[in-house]
C-alpha cells in the first residue's frame, strides 16, 4: 500500500462516489481557493 492509499482510507464519512464534487461544500471550498489564488497572484 502506498501513502496515497493510506490517505484516502482515512477520509471522514461522506460522499465517496464520483458525484462528490457536485456538493455545495465543494463549491464553497473551490471558490475560496480561487479567490485566495487570485489574491496571491495579485501581490
Amino acid at each position: 500500500m502506498n501513502s496515497h492509499d493510506k490517505e484516502t482510507s482515512e477520509l471522514p464519512p461522506g460522499p465517496a462516489d464520483r458525484t462528490a464534487w457536485q456538493t455545495p461544500e465543494y463549491t464553497v471550498v473551490e471558490t475560496s481557493l480561487e479567490v485566495t489564488a487570485y489574491r496571491l497572484a495579485d501581490r
